[in-house]
């Protein structure tokens, strides 16, 4: 009763204005150019998870059965597939989205995407080495992909309105439109670049940066005042979670700011574990990680608890076997939850809340702080991890508690959605 009575608030408050929103095609553009870029995070994930799998006796026995005397030799070797897929993540996205807004506002497709990849790459600053001059890989992957839905978004009405007042270069008739249409696409795409053009020089020239580095840098400083607080913790997750619902890396925004602070916190657990005293810092990198990152994974096990609609059904099945490695991806992309209006309340707030679940566990003693001992990668499981970095089992025991947590309130929003995409199934 109490559940019905939660989604039907829930529906009555939210439900006209996630529709309006829903409905809006520069959010629906940017959701559909994300959800194109899903099946690459997935692909992605497949080959993290083999390359850092977080037991070592695994990785020792891979490592004797290629008979290579170093693991790095055939990690790298699997990070192939990462360099061509998640690392060039903004490069995807500039593609994807500059697609589906063309298509919405009913211009020429391919010539936008190209020339929204043009545009973008204006924008990225270039590396001179001895050996020529190169784009650094890391300005095209996932930090860039805010970069990366402005310029796809901007690039195509720069194109609309141009093509809009008939500038361009008209050919007879006689001429096949294959060969029409990209000198018809000239002046457009000239207009757009030339924009892009003077808009890298005033960055550059007038205030010696460029694109990324002044988007990322205008929403990291505020970061850099919150440090290891859970006041401050609670604000980035909040903060973290936003940008990734309006389908912004958030992991690679926050984190590049706050990863240098969360790691010194960590080191000074460390420091004082190995001199036989006890740890200070509740907050630090594997506070952030293995305590505070637990939220999403609410709604696989939510969909794989309750779902009857065959589209959440199998979106469980192949989300939750990623998620056993915190590889969120394929449920970020694949339920969609981001620009989902129906997921917005759980998907920005979970991890705030098992946030305080978690610090108020540690401050009150329940269980030990995290040694900094064992700093492990952000793959390994939920419970091992919790058991691993507090070297006790109430660590893992406290891990459970915040998964079962953010499952119980993801549960009537999965219960909304699902009924609605059932309905519809049987229709």
């Amino acid at each position: 009763m109490k559940s019905s009575s939660l989604m039907n608030f829930i529906q009555a408050k939210m439900g006209p204005f996630a529709t309006k929103l829903n409905r809006n095609i520069y959010v629906t553009s940017v959701r559909d150019g994300m959800l194109a870029y899903m099946p690459f995070t997935f692909i992605a994930s497949v080959f993290l998870i083999v390359a850092f799998f977080p037991i070592p006796a695994v990785t020792d026995m891979i490592t004797n059965l290629l008979g290579v005397s170093d693991a790095n030799v055939w990690q790298e070797k699997l990070l192939y597939v990462n360099n061509a897929t998640l690392a060039i993540g903004g490069l995807i996205v500039v593609m994807a989205v500059a697609k589906s807004f063309a298509e919405k506002v009913e211009t020429d497709i391919l010539q936008c995407i190209i020339t929204a990849v043009v545009s973008f790459l204006l924008l990225t600053p270039l590396t001179t080495t001895e050996n020529g001059v190169f784009i650094d890989i890391t300005r095209i992957g996932a930090q860039a992909m805010f970069v990366a839905i402005i310029v796809a978004i901007f690039s195509t009405l720069i194109y609309k309105k141009v093509e809009e007042k008939d500038i361009k270069i008209k050919m007879p008739d006689s001429v096949p439109p294959a060969v029409a249409g990209p000198f018809e696409s000239v002046i457009p795409s000239f207009v757009v670049v030339t924009v892009f053009f003077v808009i890298r020089l005033v960055l550059e020239l007038g205030f010696k940066t460029d694109a990324m580095t002044l988007i990322n840098g205008t929403l990291g400083i505020p970061l850099k005042y919150l440090g290891g607080s859970i006041f401050g913790l609670v604000i980035i997750m909040i903060f973290q979670q936003t940008l990734w619902f309006f389908g912004l890396h958030g992991s690679s925004i926050v984190q590049a700011v706050m990863d240098p602070i969360h790691q010194l916190l960590e080191d000074q657990n460390r420091v004082a574990s190995l001199a036989g005293e006890l740890p200070e810092n509740i907050i630090s990198l594997s506070f952030r990680n293995h305590f505070a990152s637990i939220g999403i994974v609410g709604a696989v096990i939510a969909i794989l608890m309750i779902a009857k609609s065959r589209q959440y059904k199998e979106v469980g099945k192949i989300a939750s076997v990623p998620y056993l490695f915190n590889v969120g991806e394929p449920a970020l992309f694949g339920i969609p939850l981001m620009l989902n209006f129906s997921y917005i309340i759980p998907f920005i707030f979970t991890n705030a809340i098992t946030s305080i679940i978690a610090y108020l566990a540690f401050a009150l003693g329940l269980v030990p702080l995290p040694t900094g001992l064992a700093q492990l990668p952000w793959t390994t499981p939920p419970i091992i991890s919790g058991y691993f970095v507090t070297g006790s089992v109430r660590g893992a025991l406290l891990q459970l508690v915040l998964i079962i947590v953010a499952t119980l309130i993801w549960i009537p929003f999965v219960k909304m959605e699902d009924k609605k995409i059932y309905e519809t199934e049987q229709k």
